[in-house]
């Protein structure tokens, strides 16, 4: 069971057009996460946290036009030769199904990790967040990777089971138990429980 602490933040990952949509990049590369199934629930779980007043942030990963910005061993490869997550672009949109409402915040980033050189961390410490909410793609490669370092940098971690997503269902399974070490799993369900649970005592 989930408990969550005084001021927890929704995080969604990555659920942007070159990584989830089948004319995306990734798609094109054979490499497509499938949202159909985790959407719903992310946009549940966003519908819970602007009841509650509770922040929502988005994590989306683009680059300069020229990839100036990726990192070097990567560069070359087809993602570049497809034009792909330009900064700016269709492809480094987030879904139209999840477009960013306002007073949702949207942090920039050219890596893995949510936290390497953005101000995720400065910006969720001025916001007095303590607890993150993490959803999105992909689960073994982006969440995971900002799950493990807003645990070294003194967050609570919970990866929603039902809201994340990746190429296949093994990875994706892997993930998840990894990630029981870095916070713990939880479903939306019982994340939208306890988020009750804390309006409740705050009330």
């Amino acid at each position: 069971m989930v408990q969550l602490d005084s001021t927890p933040a929704l995080v969604v990952v990555d659920m942007q057009n070159g990584f989830c949509h089948e004319q995306g990049s990734f798609a094109k590369l054979g490499a497509q996460s499938e949202p159909t199934a985790i959407v719903p629930h992310i946009n549940e779980l966003r519908s819970a946290f602007r009841t509650a007043n509770m922040p929502v942030f988005f994590l989306r990963t683009g680059y300069n036009p020229n990839y100036s910005d990726r990192r070097r061993r990567d560069r070359g490869d087809r993602l570049e030769q497809l034009q792909g997550l330009i900064r700016g672009s269709w492809d480094a949109d987030i879904l139209d199904e999840l477009t960013p409402q306002p007073g949702e915040n949207v942090v920039e980033k050219t890596r893995n990790s949510g936290f390497f050189r953005t101000s995720l961390e400065d910006t969720l410490k001025e916001r007095g967040v303590n607890h993150l909410i993490l959803t999105g793609v992909g689960t073994d490669v982006c969440v995971e990777s900002t799950a493990r370092d807003a645990y070294q940098l003194d967050f609570a971690v919970t990866t929603v089971s039902d809201a994340t997503g990746t190429c296949n269902r093994p990875d994706h399974l892997a993930a998840l138990h990894a990630l029981r070490t870095f916070g713990g799993t939880a479903s939306t369900a019982e994340v939208i429980k306890a988020l009750q649970k804390l309006q409740d005592f705050h009330n």
